[in-house]
C-alpha cells in the first residue's frame, strides 16, 4: 500500500510504502498543458513518463513500483516483498530513539 504526500511549494506528489515512510518511491508532478502530468519512480529499474491526468500518472507509477520490488519467492501467490533501506533503518532507529 502506497501512502502520499503533496509539497505545498512545489505541488510534487511524492509516495511512501509502510516499509520505507521516510524514502520516496516515485512521484508525480504537473507538467506542461500538452502532457499533463509526469511520474517518476524510484525504485528497481528508474523509469518514468507522461500521462494525460494525475488518476492515469498513478496507475503507470503503481506498475513500475510493483515491477521495480522483488517477488518473494516463499509466498505461493506473489506478495511483494518490500525491504526497507539502510538510510530507513537509520532514521526509523533514531526516530524510536526520541520517543524513548
Amino acid at each position: 500500500m502506497l501512502s502520499k504526500s503533496r509539497c505545498p511549494h512545489t505541488g510534487v506528489v511524492n509516495y511512501f510504502t509502510a516499509v520505507d515512510p521516510l524514502l520516496a518511491v516515485g512521484s508525480v508532478a504537473k507538467a506542461d498543458t500538452r502532457n499533463g502530468y509526469a511520474w517518476r519512480c524510484y525504485v528497481g529499474e528508474e523509469v518514468g513518463g507522461f500521462a494525460p491526468d494525475l488518476a492515469r500518472a498513478e496507475a503507470h507509477l503503481e506498475r513500475a513500483i510493483a515491477r521495480g520490488t522483488r517477488l518473494s519467492e516463499a509466498a505461493p501467490d506473489f506478495h511483494l516483498e518490500l525491504v526497507p533501506s539502510q538510510a530507513s533503518r537509520y532514521w526509523q532507529g533514531l526516530n524510536e530513539a526520541t520517543r524513548r
